[in-house]
Order: structure tokens, then C-alpha cells, then sequence
């Protein structure tokens, strides 16, 4: 009998015949090896289900769910209702892993008696591949629930809204469910599992590969409006929930929808004009900005967004003019 946890894997599914194995085989070679591998086929219409069952018959802890298409939010619930770890993780499932991720983070977990442990990730491109070399650092960084999210919101590397380089304790996760069919799904699903955990451990080092694949990107103009307003509606939605459990980190939750607000406004008014013909969608993102004053970040790697969220404040054409002088053609969060 294995006398460590068992930590279930959730790995959607679709259109990924191309890089499917890779993944799974940096899954299945985990040096920590009480897994229970859960994939969930969302109907991918590829080489996939049968690579799933041929995953399957060479691996016992492999569970394979096939259904119908319901999107990425729909095929991680799917994948929680079954799982019987007392921890939890995701990979998706064109990314991959390093061999001792789940080992290096369970032992960070158990040790300190956390309920979420993060680590960072490697952006990879198709074609090349980074080598770590460097150790990983013994040093843990600690932070409680009320800390984490705040480093959520003014984006620091260890603590992001993606799900996949992380790994959860059942207990800080019940009943936190993706929302079915919209994008930015992880958003309030990591701010509800950080303000559910007593204690998050985060690790200094690359754990997992993210696989940046363009082709998977949708630029036309209808996904560019749902992308708008998932992401809107997600922030929205994020502010409402600090509001209720934990209202004093709600100006940080702000600074995440005035971000977005300079953001979008100034994408739109340079690359997807075409979108808001009679600015009516700039001056209701210039309003809710300006519900509240500028939030202003004492930390000397935000000084350009401080700068940019007081000149929109001011008015968005002058960050804009301001953005053309310097060539700059996008506002970062």
C-alpha cells in the first residue's frame, strides 16, 4: 500500500494529437507516483480519444472520460467530480511538465502544511525547447490567504490566475467550480481556491512547460467581443467576491478592472476601431474607471502603469498620444 497522498492529474482533452503524448508521457514518468491520471476527451474530433485508450491500456491509473463538446471549463468539472486525490492538479494538454513536479510540490505541501503550492513556469515555442539547469532553490515562500491574493492581483510570478502550476489540497477547492463556457475561466476560480486556503507555498522554479501556440489564438472580431466580455465579466465578478469575503483587498481587485479598462481601451482604439464605431463601448470603459480614483502601487516595477492609469484618469487620448510618442502599441497589465 502506497503510503503517500493520492493526487489526482485533470487533463482536458482537444485537438492535441500533435502534442498529446509528450504530455502524457511527462505525466506518467512522475517520480512521485501515487497518481490517479484523469483524461477527459471533449469530443475532440482528432486522433485523440483513441490515443486516450491507447494511454489507458498501458497504464493503470489512467481514467479516461469520452463525451460530448463542452469546452475547457466543462471538461476540468467533469474531471473534479470523479477524482478521489486528497490533492488535485491540471496540466493541459499541450503543455508538459518536469518530471519531479509533483514531488517537488507535494513536499512542499506536506512540509509546511500548505493548502496550495505554486511554482513558475517555462513559456516554450513549438520547435525549441528551454533546458533547466539551475537547482531548485530550498528556500520556500510562504504566504497566507489574504497576502496571495494580493499578489494576484498586482501580477506577481507566483501567485497567476492559470490553474496548471499548482497543485491543491481537496479541501480548498470544494464546490469551486469553472464557469461553463467562457473564457478567462481560471480568474475567480484561483481567487476563491486562494481565499480558501490557510497557507500557500510557492516555489522558485520552473515546474512546467507552457506551450505558446498562436494557431490556437482566435483574432477575428466576434472572439475578440467574447474575449472582452468574459474577461469583464470575470474582473466584475472578482471585485464582487473580495467585496463579500475579504474587503480589504478590494482596491487591489480594482486595480485589475482599471487595468483592463486602459487596456482594452487603448487596443480598441488601435487595432479593433471597427468594433466601436461610436465609442460607445471606450466611454462606458472610461466610466467605470472612473468610479474610482486611479489605485497607485508603491512598488518600483509599476511605476509606467501608475503613470498610465493617472494619464487615462486624466484623459485616455492623452495616454494615448503619449503611447504613439514612445511607439508603444499595446498597454500591459
Amino acid at each position: 500500500m502506497n503510503s503517500k497522498p493520492l493526487v489526482s492529474i485533470i487533463i482536458p482533452v482537444y485537438n492535441v494529437e500533435k502534442y498529446l503524448d509528450k504530455c502524457l508521457d511527462s505525466v506518467v514518468n512522475q517520480t512521485y507516483t501515487n497518481l490517479e491520471i484523469i483524461l477527459v476527451d471533449d469530443g475532440s474530433p482528432d486522433n485523440c480519444p483513441a490515443l486516450c485508450d491507447a494511454w489507458k491500456s498501458r497504464d493503470s491509473r489512467i481514467n479516461v472520460i469520452h463525451q460530448q463538446n463542452g469546452g475547457l471549463s466543462h471538461a476540468r468539472n467533469e474531471g473534479l467530480k470523479i477524482a478521489t486525490g486528497e490533492f488535485i492538479g491540471f496540466v493541459d494538454s499541450d503543455d508538459w511538465i518536469e518530471l519531479n513536479m509533483v514531488e517537488v510540490l507535494m513536499s512542499a505541501l506536506l512540509e509546511t502544511d500548505a493548502d496550495i503550492a505554486s511554482c513558475c513556469f517555462q513559456s516554450e515555442r513549438e520547435g525549441s525547447e528551454a533546458i533547466i539547469n539551475k537547482s531548485i532553490p530550498k528556500e520556500r515562500i510562504i504566504y497566507s490567504s489574504e497576502e496571495a491574493l494580493e499578489k494576484l492581483f498586482k501580477g506577481r510570478r507566483f501567485i497567476q490566475n492559470v490553474v496548471w502550476n499548482k497543485i491543491y489540497r481537496r479541501t480548498a477547492i470544494l464546490n469551486n467550480w469553472f464557469p461553463v463556457g467562457k473564457l478567462y475561466e481560471d480568474g475567480l476560480w484561483t481567487a476563491k481556491a486562494l481565499g480558501n486556503a490557510r497557507k500557500i507555498v510557492c516555489i522558485d522554479y520552473p515546474l512546467c512547460h507552457y506551450l505558446y501556440r498562436p494557431e490556437s489564438l482566435s483574432h477575428d472580431a466576434r472572439q475578440k467581443q467574447k474575449r472582452f466580455e468574459d474577461e469583464h465579466e470575470m474582473i466584475v465578478q472578482r471585485i464582487d467576491y473580495i467585496h463579500e469575503h475579504n474587503p480589504t483587498l478590494e482596491k487591489w481587485a480594482i486595480l485589475k478592472l482599471q487595468d483592463f479598462c486602459c487596456r482594452e481601451y487603448i487596443d480598441i482604439s488601435i487595432h479593433y476601431n471597427h468594433l466601436d464605431t461610436d465609442h460607445s463601448i471606450r466611454r462606458d470603459l472610461y466610466r467605470q474607471f472612473c468610479q474610482h480614483k486611479p489605485v497607485i502601487t508603491l512598488d518600483s516595477d509599476n511605476i509606467g502603469r501608475n503613470i498610465g492609469r493617472i494619464l487615462f484618469w486624466i484623459s485616455p487620448n492623452l495616454l494615448l498620444k503619449m503611447m504613439t510618442l514612445c511607439k508603444k502599441g499595446s498597454y500591459h497589465q
